[in-house]
């Protein structure tokens, strides 16, 4: 009956998206919409719906630990993951004076009886940076950043992707992991990355095949070098990402190096473990200040880099 089954999928998506976003923004939307209809829509990687997630951390308020944005953005992780995925597992933790929550969901492979098939870790950290030490306007620079970009858009590309495992299992087992307090660094002499640390010292055990840490992926003009961490400890891993965005055609992946990041892939690394970071640099404007709102991402922008995630799980061609 339709001409273009494809592009009547697209349409009613970015229907869906538009106005579940609107409703957020007039306030009139207090529970997660009933996305089964978008569920349906697409098999792949659907930029528009992890926009959809990006709208709903922001419509809490900022997720740092004196708003109440924060508990309700766990919840909202907890609720969508706990009928999805295999396991599903929140492990507080205190450090540096602070305490926190990360969240760690498993999907099994297809073939879970199968031994020794990879394990891929997929993390983002949920947490907003307290402060907009870098905003233009002094008044603002105490106040707490809102995170779209920041925060938000490393979750969006995992619960996307958990909506994906959960409707078609994969080859390989894959975490999503949801790491708390990554952006208190340089804040009374604190670190970042202390609750990708902590994860890293209560979990001994954990020895994914590899993994990959998704920040700051949703900017209009996003930009992902080669960071320069992962390239000096994960070549071969970095590598492998970047020729299947190639392939793609995704332009936001560049071939070039960038620079040396902190982030939640460097405990990994030091643990020795082939992590991979994939990040948005040179930093854009909004990072660190008010200005860090939805109105600067995009959903081609999810869209490139989750389906290259998508394939690199779904797809395996070389080794890990």
């Amino acid at each position: 009956m339709f001409s273009n089954p494809k592009k009547l999928i697209a349409q009613l998506a970015m229907a869906c998206a538009f106005v579940t976003l609107s409703a957020l923004a007039q306030g009139q939307l207090a529970e997660p919409p009933d996305n089964s209809l978008n569920e349906r829509l697409d098999g792949q990687f659907n930029g528009q719906l992890a926009l959809q997630h990006i709208a709903h951390q922001i419509s809490f308020g900022p997720r740092t630990a004196d708003y109440a944005g924060k508990q309700k953005t766990l919840n909202y992780i907890q609720q969508l993951l706990e009928p999805e995925a295999d396991q599903l597992v929140v492990q507080p933790f205190s450090a540096h004076g602070l305490s926190g929550n990360n969240l760690w969901a498993s999907f099994y492979a297809a073939d879970s009886k199968q031994k020794n098939h990879p394990r891929i870790m997929l993390a983002a950290h949920w947490d907003t940076r307290p402060i907009a030490e870098r905003d233009a306007v002094a008044a603002k620079r105490s106040e707490p950043v809102v995170g779209a970009n920041d925060g938000a858009s490393g979750v969006a590309v995992l619960l996307e992707m958990a909506r994906l495992l959960s409707s078609q299992r994969a080859p390989v087992t894959v975490d999503l992991v949801f790491f708390d307090l990554e952006d208190m660094g340089n804040i009374d002499s604190l670190p970042f990355s202390i609750g990708a640390a902590e994860f890293v010292r209560k979990n001994p055990f954990y020895r994914p095949t590899a993994g990959v840490v998704v920040d700051m992926v949703c900017d209009l003009d996003l930009t992902i070098p080669q960071e320069r961490f992962s390239r000096d400890s994960a070549a071969d891993l970095q590598d492998q990402i970047w020729r299947i965005a190639q392939s793609q055609g995704a332009t936001v992946f560049k071939n070039h190096k960038g620079t040396y990041i902190e982030d939640d892939h460097l405990p990994f690394l030091r643990a020795g473990l082939k992590v991979v970071n994939l990040i948005h640099w040179p930093f854009p404007r909004s990072w660190h200040t008010s200005g860090d709102t939805i109105d600067r991402c995009s959903a081609d922008s999810l869209q490139q880099v989750g389906r290259v995630i998508s394939e690199f799980i779904y797809l395996q061609r070389e080794p890990l």
